[in-house]
C-alpha cells in the first residue's frame, strides 16, 4: 500500500478529495495542518492499493497530477494503515438528529439520536466535512414523512439514507461515478437498508435524467459552479414551493443564488455555507 501526502488550502479540500476519489483512492485521512507555515490549509493523506512493481510509475503520475499541493508519495505498513483509519474516524454527533459513525464503531447510540452508519472508505461523504453536516441538519427541518427527496451529487449517500430515516418515501441519489452509486448501495445495507422495496433510487447520472415536479426536497452538496450549472435542472424536478437545500460553497458564492431560491436559513460552519429555501413559485 502507497500513500500520497498533500497540503491544500483548507477552502479547496474538499474539490482536491473528490480528484484523490476520481484517480482511484481507497481512502482518505484529512488533518488539519499543524505546521506553522500551513496557517488555514489541510493535509490530506490518500491511501492506494498499488502493486510494488507498479508503484514507481503510478506515483509519478499522481506527484504530476497533485503538483501544486506539495504532494508526497510513500508507502504504508497496510496494519498501521488500518489502524489510523479508525482512530481518524470517531463517532459525530451531527444536528440534533444524528450519530454518525464507521461500521467498525461499536460506542452506544447517545438517546434520542439515530445512528447512521458510513463506510470512511468508499466514497465521498462521511459526515465529517462541514457542509455535509449542515447539510443533516439542514434536511431534518426539512423532510417530512412521505417525502420524495432527490440527492444531487449523493457520493455516499448519507444525505440520502438519511432522509430515509427520517421517513421518506422516496430517496433518488444521482451521482456521474458509477463506482461511487456502487459505494452508496453498500452504505444503504450498512444502515440496515437494503431489500427493501427501492426506497433509494440510484442512479449513474445528473439531475436532468429526474422526471419534472416529482420531487418534494432536493438536496446538492456540491461546488457552486456546479450547482450553477444544474440550477434549472434542480429547479425543474422540485415541485412548486418545493424545498431545496444547497451547500458546498462559502458565504460570497452563495449570492448566486439569490435569485433562484427564497432562502429562509443560511447557515455557516468555518468557511462553508449551506442555504435552505423554496423553490420560487412562477
Amino acid at each position: 500500500m502507497f500513500s500520497l501526502r498533500l497540503i491544500c488550502p483548507t477552502h479547496m479540500a474538499q474539490y482536491v478529495v473528490a480528484d484523490l476519489w476520481e484517480e482511484g483512492t481507497s481512502g482518505i485521512h484529512e488533518l488539519e495542518c499543524e505546521a506553522s507555515e500551513c496557517r488555514n490549509a489541510t493535509e490530506l493523506i490518500a491511501a492506494f492499493e498499488t502493486e510494488p512493481e507498479q508503484a514507481n510509475a503510478r506515483g509519478r503520475g499522481l506527484l504530476a497530477r497533485f503538483a501544486e499541493w506539495n504532494p508526497r508519495w510513500d508507502q504504508e505498513d497496510p496494519t498501521e494503515w488500518a489502524v489510523k483509519t479508525k482512530a481518524s474516524w470517531p463517532a459525530l454527533e451531527v444536528g440534533e438528529t444524528w450519530f454518525v459513525v464507521p461500521p467498525w464503531n461499536d460506542d452506544p447510540t447517545p438517546r434520542k439520536r439515530r445512528r447512521l452508519v458510513q463506510n470512511p472508505g468508499l466514497a465521498c461523504g462521511t459526515g465529517d466535512h462541514p457542509c455535509t453536516q449542515m447539510a443533516l441538519a439542514a434536511l431534518e427541518a426539512t423532510v417530512r414523512p412521505g417525502d420524495r427527496v432527490a440527492d444531487i451529487g449523493s457520493g455516499s449517500g448519507i444525505l440520502a439514507i438519511a432522509s430515509l430515516a427520517m421517513g421518506a418515501r422516496l430517496a433518488a441519489g444521482v451521482d456521474p461515478d458509477d463506482t461511487v452509486v456502487a459505494s452508496a448501495r453498500e452504505n444503504l445495507a450498512l444502515n440496515g437498508m437494503a431489500g427493501e422495496a427501492e426506497p433509494l433510487l440510484l442512479v449513474t447520472g445528473s439531475a436532468d435524467c429526474l422526471r419534472s415536479e416529482a420531487f418534494d426536497v432536493i438536496v446538492a452538496n456540491i461546488s457552486s459552479t456546479v450547482i450553477l450549472m444544474l440550477s434549472e435542472d434542480l429547479l425543474r424536478i422540485t415541485r412548486p414551493g418545493g424545498w431545496v437545500v444547497l451547500t458546498g460553497f462559502n458565504r460570497e458564492e452563495g449570492r448566486a443564488f439569490d435569485g433562484i431560491v427564497e432562502a429562509e436559513d443560511v447557515e455557516e460552519l468555518g468557511d462553508w455555507c449551506c442555504l435552505r429555501g423554496r423553490k420560487r413559485r412562477r
